[in-house]
């Protein structure tokens, strides 16, 4: 049995065994740690919009002039763009799927303790459900008479009315009806009255990010404050958003006192958020790959170093009668055993680094498949890494190794 052999070699070169087990516990942690957050950066990549946004255009002009009158300009805008034939529905706005950045707390009491939940609101009028084409699934729409309108800091109070999308009313009630119940969208403000229940679409990258793509809010407000003019989300005829960008553009800049920042089709505001997320993954891809390598070259390198210094102990075994074949699979068995000490080492690690994580993001990022995949695959690397300096020892003649030893 070559077992005891090993262990008698591992208590004798500790300095060495040790580093080989850091070494692997150290690479698992990351190595899974990096793979975990990269499938967790991906895992919503091909969540399907639930809008149509291949045919929805996001308009977003801003004041340099302060004089301009604002509400006027609003209304012609609308007016202008509802004018053009190929455009079914328009709606100002303040924030965009895909490009939603305003994270917002809300809570279901008015207490201090009350617990928080994200969400993104989305403000506009009554044309807004139209613009996304959500289904409504409980309640009903606003109404025209119910929107806000004004400029920000200047409105004697918010709508006391909301909707939510499927997947906030989960979240928030999940035992009762949300139909009918209030929120509260800021401390010490009214609570709101939930009046519809619709169909989910995405928000944001920042919620996105922590898989919670769908937790949004309609509220029927039209605002702006300071130079930011209400954007703009326009629904046009299928096919036909490419083509009407420029005329969009242009009608925007009758408007004097003013600049346009970005007219684009939705698809592309959900491409640059996902440009975002790739780089992200690809960024830790590469970080996981580069940190293998190096493994796999500490690795053997650590071996080459055990290999030359026990070329006596080598000859020797094959003067005995040990076949080359012997002497691989005994560096082999004890890469094995220091290999799988470390792998154990740093499946706890691995464990507890993902609890952090998930602590940290609110996202459960913990998957022991990839974490055993990992694992496997630096075994697999640490022994390619140990055959073939261990083969090279096996094929030097046993006169030539115990002459120079």
């Amino acid at each position: 049995m070559e077992i005891k052999p090993i262990f008698l070699s591992i208590k004798h070169n500790k300095a060495i065994a040790m580093l080989v087990i850091i070494q692997v516990a150290i690479t698992l942690t990351v190595l899974s740690g990096s793979l975990l957050m990269t499938t967790s950066t991906l895992k919503e990549w091909n969540l399907p919009s639930g809008i149509p946004h291949n045919n929805i255009i996001s308009a977003v002009p801003e004041f340099y002039d302060l004089e301009v009158d604002v509400r006027q300009s609003l209304v012609d805008d609308l007016a202008r763009i509802e004018a053009i034939t190929e455009v079914i529905n328009v709606s100002p706005v303040t924030q965009r799927p895909f490009d939603a950045q305003g994270i917002q707390t809300i809570y279901l009491e008015a207490s201090a303790e009350a617990q928080e939940y994200e969400t993104n609101i989305f403000t506009g009028d009554a044309n807004l459900p139209e613009v996304l084409q959500l289904s409504l699934i409980e309640g009903r729409f606003f109404r025209e008479d119910e929107i806000v309108v004004g400029q920000r800091d200047e409105l004697p109070a918010m709508p006391p009315i909301v909707m939510i999308s499927e997947a906030m009313a989960k979240v928030l009630f999940p035992d009762n009806n949300a139909l009918g119940q209030t929120i509260w969208l800021e401390k010490g403000a009214a609570p709101a009255e939930i009046i519809g229940i619709y169909s989910n679409f995405m928000n944001g990258e920042n919620l996105n990010y922590f898989g919670q793509s769908y937790r949004t809010i309609l509220q029927p407000l039209v605002t702006w404050q300071n130079r930011a003019d209400p954007s703009y989300l326009i629904r046009v005829e299928d096919g036909m958003a490419d083509g009407l960008l420029e005329t969009i553009r242009n009608q925007l800049y009758k408007v004097d006192g003013r600049y346009v920042n970005r007219v684009e089709v939705l698809t592309r505001t959900q491409k640059r958020m996902y440009d975002g997320r790739g780089s992200h993954a690809i960024m830790l891809l590469v970080i996981s790959s580069v940190l293998l390598l190096i493994t796999a070259f500490g690795m053997a390198g650590l071996v080459s170093f055990l290999v030359t210094q026990r070329q006596k102990q080598i000859g020797t075994r094959r003067a005995l009668g040990a076949k080359k074949w012997d002497v691989v699979r005994y560096f082999m068995l004890e890469n094995g055993v220091l290999t799988t000490i470390g792998i154990v080492i740093g499946l706890v690690l691995s464990i507890a680094f993902a609890f952090v994580l998930t602590e940290d993001s609110g996202v459960n990022i913990l998957d022991m498949s990839y974490i055993f995949a990992t694992a496997f695959f630096i075994i697999l690397v640490n022994q390619l890494a140990v055959y073939l300096p261990a083969k090279k020892a096996a094929n030097v003649a046993p006169a030539i190794v115990t002459r120079s030893a």
